[in-house]
């Protein structure tokens, strides 16, 4: 039961920063759906979003949370325990979900979401090249 729990709440934390998970406690026994859910209420929320935006973040969310848990359980099974291992995992899942969102979100709203999942000012600079690099080939 407590690794269930544990291994939950890691798995939110490869998605969101520690600011997006201020209701962490009420996570612990939630599923990826719902977790997902008020991820997606939060963030509609914080960077008022569109009813069809939250529609897309829920469901990116959704496919991401489960996506990533299912792969922490695989590398949990085969028993690594290099943090380096972890982290690979993290920022390949974070950068999906990133990708996802830029399709649909204005610049303000995905440079807003940057900030709050806590990346580094240098990262969220990189990521927003990405952004504007996408933004201009769609133009």
């Amino acid at each position: 039961m407590l690794q269930a729990k544990s291994l939950s709440l890691i798995v939110v934390s490869l998605l969101l920063s520690a600011n997006l998970l201020s209701q962490n406690r009420d996570m612990e026994n939630k599923s990826p759906v719902e977790i997902a859910a008020m991820q997606a209420e939060k963030l509609q929320r914080d960077l008022k979003l569109e009813d069809y935006q939250v529609f897309l973040v829920d469901s990116v969310l959704q496919s991401n949370i489960e996506g990533s848990y299912k792969e922490f359980e695989k590398m949990r099974s085969a028993g690594i325990q290099s943090t380096d291992s972890y982290r690979e995992l993290q920022l390949r899942w974070r950068t999906k979900t990133e990708d996802a969102f830029m399709k649909f979100m204005t610049r303000e709203q995905f440079e807003r979401y940057l900030k709050i999942t806590g990346i580094s000012r240098k990262e969220r600079a990189e990521v927003m090249k990405r952004f504007d690099n996408y933004k201009s080939s769609k133009n």
